[in-house]
């Protein structure tokens, strides 16, 4: 018998809607267990940084106390022995600007202890940039260097702590800034946010301030680590620190005389499509 072509065009549609159901479903499946990983990601990671944060609160708080009796019993004793003993008051007068250098860095520290108690969530990285480069540089404030922005448009968001990205990119800035601030009006810093063929974000600050000693591109990531009589050499250990909490990565390059340039990576898991 002769197959009818009504019969055949009633299979072929048949057959079409099968197999758009069956793609359907797939894509269906797929969504759901990026769903449930995502879920699990997001709990594994708030997870660590808590645990991590309540350590360095603890330690913190632990430090602090001591320091402040520290503190307050070489206060006395340098004014007890202001006019008798010249030398030994000296002495507690140096006890006194540890103490104090000290108590900087256990502040800095519960700063960091407190970032622990957010959220992980989807954070839009030129957003991020913008806020932390319009606070480091707030607009009127009258800084003399210039911030150049090179930033590809529709980057995938990433899978963090509002307040880790912040304090990553703003420690950036700040060391830029005060890099910077020692070549004066011709200051300049470049900005740059890409996403690499493996999926990583990268972003890269630039500056053309006096630039690092090549036997110290390692070491001004280390913490307590600085050239500068106020600071408690922090920042940058703090941002490396941060980073790798999220498996990202986080370099300098320099040449003296050259300025420097740190080199952020953000790992594909991080990145969220």
């Amino acid at each position: 018998e002769e197959r009818r072509p009504a019969d055949a065009s009633v299979r072929i549609a048949l057959l079409a809607l099968t197999t758009a159901c069956c793609y359907a479903l797939q894509v269906l499946f797929e969504r759901q267990r990026l769903i449930e990983t995502e879920g699990r990601e997001f709990q594994l990671r708030n997870e660590q940084v808590r645990t991590a944060g309540r350590l360095a609160a603890e330690i913190a708080h632990q430090i602090k106390n001591p320091l402040a009796i520290i503190n307050n019993t070489a206060w006395s004793l340098q004014r007890a022995l202001k006019e008798k003993n010249g030398s030994a008051a000296q002495q507690l007068e140096i006890i006194r600007e540890e103490v104090e250098r000290s108590d900087r860095i256990i502040t800095e520290l519960m700063g960091y202890a407190r970032l622990a108690e957010g959220k992980v969530e989807r954070l839009d990285v030129v957003e991020e940039l913008e806020a932390s480069i319009e606070g480091v540089f707030p607009p009127g404030a009258g800084f003399d260097s210039h911030v150049e922005r090179h930033f590809e448009h529709y980057l995938p968001t990433l899978l963090m702590q509002r307040g880790h990205l912040r304090e990553i990119f703003t420690n950036l800035f700040q060391n830029a800034r005060e890099a910077v601030a020692e070549v004066g009006d011709s200051g300049h810093i470049k900005v740059v946010a890409r996403q690499d063929p493996d999926d990583a974000v990268v972003v890269v600050v630039e500056d053309n301030g006096p630039g690092i000693p090549s036997d110290k591109l390692e070491q001004v990531f280390e913490a307590y680590y600085t050239t500068r009589a106020k600071g408690t050499g922090l920042g940058l250990a703090i941002a490396r620190n941060n980073i790798e909490l999220y498996g990202g990565s986080v370099k300098a390059e320099s040449e003296l005389g050259k300025g420097a340039r740190f080199i952020l990576r953000f790992p594909p898991r991080t990145v969220l499509k």
